[in-house]
């Protein structure tokens, strides 16, 4: 994948952001987003446009989401199977070969196109021809240069689907212009809902905003950010810290996620920032049956607006909710054997499949043993902060945030 469709890590520089964001800016984000007076409805936007949200680094993230819905242009098209070629071509602007896909014609809003090249992105080639179960084919032939072999198989399919309604699908493709070139980023079905980098953060600030309105006292920071045009994935953490005995102290944390491609369209997730002293901390997350009532709020794609708005007034029960974290961790029974989970940490880091196995300083970190005994647990969470400090791939990085809080926890790593 090209570099500029990465996800990104945010460096979080102090020196750059006031810690402030007006909402009547905040809220230029959406001034184009088809759910824009929604949004202006529920928060009561016209009343509160000249306050200004206080939360560390907000201001730093409005530009780099700014940055992204200017410069990369998120749009969807309607296109039918026997109307699309897909091939192999060196686009100009692009500097590999790339796999094209041609909508000879297509739906734009309400008006019928015509031939549009796109640079397959992300999974998009993979999702096409899983329609037909040949991926792996397809793709053996493309990787042994045999493109126009792979292309005429395709072309067998799109004379099926000229002369038979069963092969002839109708779908959403969902394209992004950059520089002048379109990207076809995923394919989906026609009942699909994307709300986007720019709603997800837009919305998240909002609600912190109004939380810190009716819990006086309360104060977020900003903790971790990674970005793409579609993807945004952010830590924000309350200030206020509280003793958690063995844990150290900890504070409320709530992960916003959206993934205009992934199974989560908008995601909430009730986390625990821990933190020893002298460190930035790591992040445990429990599993959806944890003692805090509502620890997560899960949005899919298939989730009609009106229901999103609804499911957003229950925001509140998210946050604030670090007494309740507080009695869980001291229900941990784990603790007895820092030794024994630092090794299951390892082992699930080092098996044969894992992502991680390359990763020779996260080895070298929960390598070190340490004695069994309750009294050397800081051991076991200061690699914990080790680890979380270490510059590696966000989604590598979440994966690994999984693991580390299942089996602190619960002493296993989840099945699901």
């Amino acid at each position: 994948m090209e570099e500029k469709f990465r996800q990104k890590q945010v460096q979080l520089d102090a020196d750059s952001s006031t810690g402030k964001i007006k909402i009547e800016k905040l809220c230029s984000l959406i001034e184009n987003h088809p759910y824009k007076e929604d949004v202006y409805k529920m928060f009561d936007i016209d009343g509160i446009r000249n306050e200004y949200i206080s939360i560390d680094f907000v201001d730093l993230i409005y530009k780099k989401v700014n940055h992204y819905i200017t410069k990369y242009r998120r749009y969807k098209i309607i296109a039918q199977t026997k109307d699309i070629d897909v091939y192999e071509e060196v686009i100009s602007g692009s500097s590999d070969t790339n796999i094209v896909f041609n909508f000879e014609e297509y739906v734009e809003i309400d008006e019928i196109k015509v031939n549009l090249k796109t640079i397959a992105l992300y999974d998009s080639k993979n999702t096409f021809l899983d329609e037909y179960a040949m991926t792996k084919y397809a793709n053996n032939l493309f990787k042994i240069g045999q493109a126009s072999l792979a292309n005429y198989n395709v072309q067998y399919f799109k004379e099926m689907a000229k002369n038979t309604d069963g092969y002839n699908k109708e779908k959403s493709y969902r394209l992004v212009e950059h520089e002048n070139v379109n990207y076809l980023r995923g394919i989906t079905s026609t009942r699909y809902y994307e709300y986007g980098i720019d709603f997800t953060f837009v919305v998240g600030m909002l609600s912190l905003h109004k939380n810190m309105k009716a819990n006086h006292g309360i104060e977020y920071k900003i903790k971790n950010v990674a970005i793409s045009e579609s993807k945004l994935e952010m830590i924000v953490s309350e200030k206020h810290i509280k003793d958690a005995g063995k844990f150290g102290y900890v504070s409320t944390a709530v992960k916003i996620t959206t993934n205009d491609l992934g199974t989560g369209s908008l995601n909430f997730v009730n986390v625990i920032n821990v933190m020893q002293k002298d460190s930035t901390g790591f992040y445990l997350i429990p599993k959806k049956n944890s003692i805090v009532e509502n620890s997560s709020l899960v949005i899919n794609h298939n989730t009609k607006p009106e229901n999103v708005f609804t499911a957003l007034k229950d925001l509140d029960g998210i946050l604030n909710t670090a007494d309740s974290f507080i009695e869980e961790l001291n229900a941990v029974k784990t603790i007895k054997t820092p030794d024994e989970l630092r090794v299951k940490i390892l082992a699930k880091i080092q098996s044969p499949r894992s992502s991680f196995k390359s990763i020779k300083k996260l080895s070298d970190i929960f390598g070190r043993k340490i004695d069994n005994e309750v009294s050397n647990f800081k051991k076991l969470l200061e690699m914990c902060n080790k680890a979380e400090e270490l510059n590696i791939e966000y989604d590598l990085k979440d994966k690994l945030r999984y693991i580390i809080s299942d089996i602190i926890l619960y002493g296993k790593h989840r099945d699901n």
